[in-house]
C-alpha cells in the first residue's frame, strides 16, 4: 500500500520522542510500549512506525478481545509483555493484567489494604442493618442501609418465577408501609429511601390528566398541612415525596429570584399538570406489581454479602461506575489510583501489594465530584499524585515506600481530573498539573510554586493534561471555556512567570486531550480541530467522530468518539483527510477510556470489553 505524503508529521513524532527520551523524562521501556497515561512521554504520541496508513472498510482486524476488564473508564498501558488496566469486577475495583499477545488474564487483584478495609466494612454494615441476623438484608433492611441504590446490586435470579417474585415484593411493601391499610401508598407512606422513584411507580392516566392535577393538589395539602393554613411549608413536606420537587414547584414572583418557601394549591396544580401529568400521586398494589415485574424483573430485593460487596467495593457514579485512572508501569512495578483515591504500588509480575496510600484518609485530600481520575506520574525516585486540599494540591511520594517526600503547600487547590506531566521549562525541572483553579508548575525538589495560569480553568471539570513544548504550556478545558497558551520565562529558578500568548475559545477540549505534531495541535471541541500551536490559528476543523479522545502514531491520528465511532486521520495541517472508519458496540455509556497503540496493536477499552486491533500492514 502506498504511503501518503506525510514525511513531516511522521518525522516530527520521531523527533519529539527522541528528544524527550534523551532529556530523561521517559520510563525505561521498549520503544514501542505504552507504559503510562497517553504513552511514553504523556504526550499522546507513540514512537512506533510502519503501521497501517489506511484501514480496511470494516476497520483493522481484531487480534484478540477480552470481556474481563470490568466496568470503568481506565485506559490501558502496555509494557514488558503485559496489558494493564483497572476495572470493577462484580462491583469490586481491581487492577488487571492480561497477556499482551493473547489477552489471557494473568491476574486481577485488589490492593491488600483495600481488600481488608472492604471486608471490615461488610462486617460492620451487616452488624448494623441485619436486624433479624439472617445473614442477608431483607428489602426494608436494604432500603435503610443503601437507599434506592440497593436495587443496582440486587442480582437477577434467572431460575426464579419473575411474577411470583414481584407479587411477594408487592405484598411485603404494602405490609411494611401501608399504614392505613387501604392497599395503596400515598406521599406520607412511600418509603423515604425510595422517594426519587415514586414517579416511576405511579403510572399515568392520560384520560384523567386535567382533573387529576387539581384533585391531587387538594389531597396533598390535606395530608401534609399540619398548621391548617391552606398551603405547605418546606418543613411540612420534609421526608415526603413532595420534598423532591418542592423548590421546583415553588414559583418566584415577578422580579424575585426564588419562591416564598410556601406551596399553594395553584402551584401544586401547575406542577402536577406539567411535570407529572396524569399521575395521582399514589402507588397501588397493581402499580407496585407492574414496576417489580418490569423494572426489577427477576430480583427479590434481598441483598447477600456478595451483593453488598458489589455496592461498597468501588467508585459509584451516575455517569458510569468504576475506576477512571490509568496505571503506570515502571521498572517491574505498577502504580495505580482508584476512583476513591486509593494509590497503590504492586509487583507487575504477580500483582502483590508493595505499598498503599489513601489520598483522602492519609493525605487529607477531597475526592472530586466525578471521582479521582488521575494517572500517577513516575519520575526518578518519586510518584506524583494530586490529593488536593489545604495540605498541598500535589504530593510527591517515594516510589519504593509510598512515604510523602513533599506537598505543594503553597498550592492548595482542589483536585480535578487532569494528570500531571514532567517538564523542564526555562531550565527548571518541574511537575505541571491542572487543578480546579489553574494550571501550574511546581519544583521537582520541594513542590514550590513556580508559576500559574488561570485563563483556561473552568469551575466544573478541568480534565486534559497540559501540553508543554519550547517553554510554552498549552491548557484547555470544556464547558464553554477554551484553550490558552502561555510562555514561561525565568529570571532565576525561583522566579518564573507565565505570560499569555493567546486564548482561543473555539478549541474547548473537554477530556479527550490534545496532541502536538510538529507545529500543530489536534484535539476535539465538538469536532476535530487542527490549530497552530504558537499562534492559535485554527487551520481546519471537521465533524470527524464528533467528540472524543485521540492519539498520534506514524503520522496518523487515531480518533475515538464518545459516540462509539473510530476514525484514522492524517496528522496534517493541509486539510482533514480520513483514512478509515468503523463503529464499536454500544453498552449504554460513552466511550470515554482513551485508546492506546503499542507493538502493532490499537487498543480500545469499551466498558467491560477490551479489544486489540492489528494495525500492522499485511
Amino acid at each position: 500500500m502506498k504511503r501518503p505524503a506525510l514525511p513531516a508529521a511522521a518525522a516530527a513524532i520521531a523527533v519529539v520522542i527522541a528528544v524527550q527520551l534523551v532529556a530523561g523524562g521517559g520510563l525505561p521501556v521498549s520503544a514501542a510500549d505504552w507504559p503510562q497515561w497517553r504513552g511514553p512521554e504523556r504526550t499522546g504520541i507513540s514512537p512506533e512506525t510502519g503501521l497501517l496508513l489506511e484501514w480496511p472498510e470494516d476497520g483493522p482486524p481484531v487480534d484478540w478481545q477480552s470481556e474481563g476488564v470490568g466496568a470503568g473508564y481506565s485506559a490501558v498501558v502496555i509494557a514488558d509483555g503485559r496489558v494493564m488496566t483497572q476495572g470493577d469486577l462484580d462491583g469490586v475495583e481491581h487492577i488487571i493484567a492480561l497477556d499482551e499477545k493473547t489477552g489471557k488474564l494473568l491476574w486481577a487483584v485488589q490492593p491488600e489494604p483495600v481488600r481488608a478495609a472492604l471486608a471490615e466494612q461488610l462486617k460492620t454494615q451487616f452488624a448494623k442493618f441485619d436486624k433479624d441476623s439472617s445473614g442477608q438484608l431483607e428489602e426494608t433492611e436494604a432500603l435503610a442501609a443503601l437507599g434506592w441504590s440497593y436495587t443496582d446490586v440486587d442480582t437477577v435470579d434467572e431460575s426464579a418465577d419473575a411474577a411470583e417474585l414481584a407479587s411477594a415484593r408487592t405484598a411485603a411493601w404494602l405490609k411494611e408501609f401501608d399504614q392505613d391499610g387501604n392497599g395503596r401508598l400515598d406521599v406520607t407512606e412511600f418509603p423515604n429511601a425510595a422517594l426519587r422513584n415514586i414517579q416511576q411507580f405511579d403510572l399515568a392516566d392520560s384520560k384523567a390528566a386535567e382533573d387529576l392535577a387539581a384533585s391531587r393538589a387538594r389531597a396533598t395539602i390535606r395530608l401534609l398541612d399540619k398548621d391548617s393554613d391552606g398551603q405547605l411549608s418546606e418543613k411540612e413536606c420534609s421526608g415526603t415525596a413532595v420534598s423532591r420537587f418542592f423548590r421546583t414547584a415553588d414559583k418566584a414572583a415577578e422580579g424575585e429570584k426564588r419562591g416564598d418557601q410556601q406551596l399553594t394549591a395553584d402551584e401544586l396544580t401547575a406542577y402536577f399538570s406539567t411535570r407529572e401529568k396524569g399521575r395521582d400521586g399514589e402507588v397501588t398494589a397493581e402499580e407496585l406489581q407492574a414496576y417489580f415485574s418490569t423494572r426489577q424483573a427477576g430480583k427479590d430485593g434481598v441483598l447477600t454479602r456478595e451483593n453488598l460487596s458489589s455496592h461498597l467495593g468501588g467508585y459509584r457514579n451516575d455517569r458510569g461506575d468504576g475506576p477512571r485512572g490509568t496505571p503506570t508501569i515502571a521498572e517491574g512495578r505498577v502504580y495505580v489510583e482508584g476512583g476513591n483515591g486509593d494509590v497503590s504500588c504492586l509487583d507487575a509480575r504477580t500483582g502483590k501489594t508493595i505499598w498503599h496510600v489513601s489520598l483522602t484518609r492519609d493525605l487529607k485530600g477531597n475526592r472530586p465530584g466525578w471521582g479521582y481520575s488521575e494517572s500517577p506520574l513516575v519520575h526518578q525516585d518519586m510518584v506524583f499524585v494530586t490529593p488536593g486540599g489545604k495540605e498541598g494540591t500535589v504530593a510527591a511520594l517515594d516510589r519504593k515506600t509510598g512515604q510523602v517526600i513533599w506537598r505543594s503547600s503553597d498550592v492548595q487547590q482542589a483536585a480535578h481530573y487532569s494528570s500531571p506531566v514532567f517538564a523542564e521549562i526555562a531550565g527548571v525541572p518541574q511537575v505541571v498539573q491542572f487543578a480546579r483553579e489553574s494550571v501550574f508548575g511546581v519544583s521537582l525538589d520541594e513542590g514550590r510554586l513556580l508559576w500559574s495560569y488561570k485563563g483556561a480553568a473552568n469551575g466544573t471539570a478541568n480534565c486534559a493534561s497540559p501540553i508543554v513544548a519550547d517553554n510554552h504550556v498549552l491548557a484547555s478545558s470544556g464547558y464553554g471555556t477554551g484553550t490558552g497558551l502561555v510562555q514561561v520565562t525565568a529570571a532565576d529558578a525561583a522566579n518564573q512567570q507565565a505570560k499569555e500568548v493567546y486564548f482561543e475559545k473555539k478549541l474547548a477540549n473537554h477530556h479527550g486531550g490534545l496532541v502536538k505534531v510538529g507545529d500543530y495541535v489536534y484535539g476535539f471541541s465538538g469536532g476535530l480541530i487542527c490549530m497552530n500551536f504558537l499562534t492559535g490559528e485554527i487551520v481546519w476543523r471537521s465533524r470527524s467522530v464528533s467528540k472524543g479522545s485521540l492519539l498520534a502514531a506514524d503520522g496518523m491520528l487515531y480518533c475515538l468518539g464518545e459516540g462509539h465511532e473510530v476514525a484514522l486521520v492524517e496528522a496534517t495541517p493541509e486539510e482533514y483527510r480520513e483514512k478509515g472508519r468503523f463503529s464499536i458496540e454500544k453498552f449504554g455509556l460513552p466511550a470515554w477510556a482513551h485508546p492506546a497503540v503499542a507493538n502493532g496493536r490499537f487498543y480500545i477499552r469499551n466498558q467491560q470489553r477490551l479489544t486489540a486491533y492489528d494495525v500492522r500492514p499485511r
